[in-house]
């Protein structure tokens, strides 16, 4: 079975899509959710401003 990509603490970039740069920006990986039934990672991710959301492994890449 795959492991999560990213760890608590690690610093992420949201990718953006096409027209849609509201979530720009460095965000920091604050906990791992577990893998959906098809076996997908989803994230809780934090804002430099406090605001927190969740996402999909698929969206995010590394800070650098």
């Amino acid at each position: 079975m795959a492991e999560h990509r990213f760890n608590v603490g690690q610093r992420v970039r949201v990718k953006t899509r096409f027209l849609d740069r509201s979530g720009e920006g460095v965000y920091e990986v604050v906990r791992q959710l577990p893998a959906t039934p098809n076996g997908d990672y989803h994230y809780r991710i934090k804002s430099p401003n406090g605001q927190e959301r969740a996402v999909a492994e698929t969206e995010l890449a590394p800070a650098g």
